[in-house]
């Protein structure tokens, strides 16, 4: 009996300190998935939309991104909403790797994304429509950011030019004049250039010419041969959604 007993307990021991070492599965951390793009802008210019956001640094918990990998735009036409539609058939238009961003630019920590409408027949957004427009943010895991709050682009077709540009030239200034546009213009650009026909993105005026003024002067040139568009814009302030060239005119300045 007493054996027994003996033997019992060295069982129980035994049992205990199997148990004690047993080691369990291994635990596997859990992925967060990336948090949502947020603050993102955009504005319309003619029949594209360009889109503007920050890249992004968190995970839904918190913690740093460390594997970003694409972007998804989602697209959808919401007019249906004005008569109590969802305008929630989004489409993806575009997925942009962030190590070859085409058709997508990525300068510093800001995505640049031109949606010229090429997937639409005929191509380019129709104008007076408003178009929606999300982003999900794609990790290398393959887990997927909740949808970006969205925003909302409607493009406008943009005033023509003013008529009647010319210039004329007063010892190193040269003084443009133009017969003001029809329809809705909030104002004028004037764009200078040495080559024909190859401008620059940056206006000569610093503000935009006020709409009722049709008069410009270009002051302190060097002597040279000088090339001018203006362009008419519907917006007041930047960017400007601005219509298509007026003619080119040629001037030169000498000493």
């Amino acid at each position: 009996m007493q054996k027994t007993k003996i033997l019992i307990i060295i069982a129980i021991i035994i049992s205990v300190s199997s148990a004690c070492g047993r080691k369990g599965d291994p635990i596997v951390p859990r992925l967060s998935p990336p948090a949502p793009v947020a603050n993102i802008k955009g504005f319309t210019k003619d029949s594209s939309a360009i889109l503007n956001w920050e890249m992004p640094t968190k995970n839904m918990d918190g913690t740093k991104l460390k594997d970003l990998s694409k972007f998804a735009i989602l697209r959808a036409d919401i007019r249906d909403r004005e008569t109590g539609g969802c305008g929630c058939a989004f489409v993806k238009i575009a997925v942009i790797d962030i190590q070859k961003p085409e058709p997508a630019a990525i300068k510093e920590n800001s995505v640049i994304f031109i949606d010229k409408g090429d997937d639409l027949f005929p191509a380019g957004l129709t104008y007076k429509i408003p178009y929606s427009y999300k982003i999900i943010v794609e990790a290398k895991s393959g887990l997927l950011s909740p949808e970006s709050e969205e925003i909302i682009l409607t493009p406008t077709k943009p005033p023509n030019p003013p008529s009647g540009f010319k210039a004329s030239v007063q010892n190193e200034t040269v003084l443009l004049k133009w017969e003001p546009s029809k329809g809705d213009v909030k104002g004028y650009n004037i764009y200078r250039s040495k080559i024909k026909g190859s401008y620059p993105d940056t206006a000569v005026n610093k503000e935009l010419i006020k709409a009722r003024e049709g008069a410009f002067a270009d002051i302190g040139l060097v002597p040279g041969t000088y090339f001018y568009i203006i362009r008419a814009a519907d917006t007041v302030n930047p960017p400007h959604n601005e219509g298509p060239d007026s003619k080119e005119i040629e001037i030169r300045i000498t000493k």
